[in-house]
């Protein structure tokens, strides 16, 4: 079952891409978390480009516990919470990141205007798959 999920939402992505694109966007922001090399190579087939750029938003295990605590109320919150510091092992792992940034005791716009800034290359027309869900 999730083999179909995970193909249907590659699907998906091809799709929305290719109807932005028409459109004349030049650049897609995506949030996921991607564990492994492989999965990077079918969200790149996905967005059909070769210029993906990997970024990696890091916190701390408790305040990544604390955003998921807060963010997810529903009856998944123990599966999400119990997965949190496998998944930042994982993530450290596979270092398929291009940079990262410190995600933790700062504003979210600051952020974000760092993650688009010139030293990440995002000045000219670069897409950006975000390696991590915060």
């Amino acid at each position: 079952m999730a083999y179909l999920h995970d193909k249907a939402m590659y699907c998906n992505l091809r799709s929305i891409c290719t109807n932005y694109a028409e459109l004349g966007v030049t650049r897609f922001l995506l949030s996921r978390a991607v564990e492994r090399r492989y999965e990077l190579e079918i969200v790149r087939g996905s967005v059909s480009v070769t210029d993906v750029t990997v970024g990696r938003l890091i916190a701390s295990v408790e305040t990544l516990e604390f955003r998921v605590k807060t963010r997810e109320s529903g009856m998944s919150q123990q599966q999400y919470l119990s997965r949190v510091a496998d998944l930042n092992a994982i993530l450290d792992h596979a270092h398929l990141e291009d940079f990262a940034l410190i995600n933790e005791n700062r504003a979210l716009t600051a952020v974000a205007q760092e993650m688009l800034s010139e030293p990440h290359g995002f000045r000219r027309v670069r897409r950006l798959v975000n390696a991590v869900r915060t």
